[in-house]
């Protein structure tokens, strides 16, 4: 029985660390979301300024260069970003699976002692039952 025991307090532990390391996961899934919402955003403001730089002379237009230059410097910092980020995605998520696996490792023996369990305890109600039921017949013979 004492094992029985250590083996739900096995699974709970188990269950505790898959949950953690979805909590991990969807940290990461909401800083991807992030970095992408950034990239819109960064995107959007490129156009609008390029649109307002489109309405400007000529001689105006200089520091557009510039700006546009600033902009490519982030692009690419997101992008490394997001790319980070995906990377570590990849491996919670392996992280993850591992500790399913795990878990489910520890349910399907848990089960199977619970099944076993079962059955021997039927196997012996069947027994006693099978003694009750002959000595009945014995005192009514006797």
């Amino acid at each position: 029985m004492a094992q029985q025991k250590d083996l739900h307090t096995l699974i709970r532990l188990r269950k505790w660390d898959v949950d953690e390391k979805q909590r991990v996961l969807a940290t990461l899934l909401r800083q991807e979301e992030g970095v992408i919402a950034k990239q819109a955003e960064l995107e959007a403001e490129v156009k609008a300024e390029m649109a307002f730089a489109a309405q400007l002379p000529g001689d105006q237009r200089g520091t557009l260069t510039g700006y546009l230059k600033r902009c490519e410097g982030f692009r690419h910092a997101l992008a490394a970003a997001l790319q980070d980020i995906r990377n570590r995605i990849a491996v919670a998520q392996d992280h993850l699976a591992e500790a399913f696996r795990r878990l489910k490792t520890f349910e399907v023996t848990q089960d199977q002692r619970d099944v076993a369990e079962a059955k021997e305890e039927a196997r012996l109600e069947t027994i006693m039952l099978d003694e009750i039921g002959l000595n009945l017949h014995r005192r009514k013979n006797a």
